[in-house]
C-alpha cells in the first residue's frame, strides 16, 4: 500500500482537505441550483407577461429575421404557437413586402403616431396591423408592439406567384 510509509498527520491533513473540497463543491452546487431555479422562474414569469400582453410583441433582427414573438402575435398571423411562427417565418417570411419590412423596422418617434404595416399570415393572406411601438434593441434588433385591429373581411390574399 502506498500510504503505509506516509506519516499519519499528513494523511489526516489530506483527508481534511478532501472533505473541505467536497463541502465546497456541495455549496457551489447548491448555489448554482438556486441561481438556475431563479432564472427558470424569471423566464417563466417573463413568458407569462409577454403571452398575456393585449398586443402582439415581437423581436426582429434588422434584416427582418424573427427572433421571438409572443402568442398573441403568432395568433394574429394565424399560427397556433410562437414556435410555429418562428419556424415557418424563416421559410415564408413575416412581412408582406420589403417596403412593409422597412417601414415596420424603422424606429417609431415618441410623438404618439402609429404606423400601418402589411404582414403575411399563415394562410397566405396579407393582413394590415397597426404598429404601436418600435424600439431599437442595441444595434442589431427591433422590438415591435403590434395591434390587431383589422377585421377579417379586409384580409387580402397574396397574388399567385408570377412565372
Amino acid at each position: 500500500m502506498r500510504d503505509a510509509h506516509r506519516p499519519k498527520q499528513e494523511l489526516i491533513h489530506e483527508i481534511t482537505g478532501l472533505r473541505k473540497q467536497v463541502g465546497d463543491l456541495k455549496e457551489a452546487m447548491t448555489a448554482r441550483r438556486r441561481v438556475e431555479d431563479a432564472l427558470r422562474n424569471t423566464e417563466l414569469l417573463l413568458r407569462r407577461l409577454a403571452d398575456g400582453a393585449p398586443v402582439g410583441l415581437c423581436l426582429f433582427r434588422l434584416d427582418g429575421t424573427l427572433l421571438t414573438a409572443n402568442r398573441r402575435f403568432a395568433r394574429m398571423l394565424g399560427y397556433e404557437s410562437a414556435a410555429e411562427l418562428q419556424a415557418l417565418s424563416t421559410v415564408i417570411g413575416v412581412f408582406a413586402t420589403p417596403e412593409d419590412q422597412a417601414r415596420a423596422l424603422e424606429p417609431l418617434p415618441d410623438t404618439g403616431e402609429f404606423r400601418q404595416a402589411l404582414f403575411r399570415s399563415k394562410d397566405g393572406c396579407r393582413r394590415s396591423h397597426t404598429l404601436l411601438a418600435g424600439t431599437p434593441v442595441e444595434d442589431h434588433a427591433m422590438t415591435l408592439a403590434v395591434l390587431d385591429c383589422t377585421p377579417d373581411h379586409l384580409r387580402t390574399p397574396f397574388p399567385p406567384p408570377s412565372a
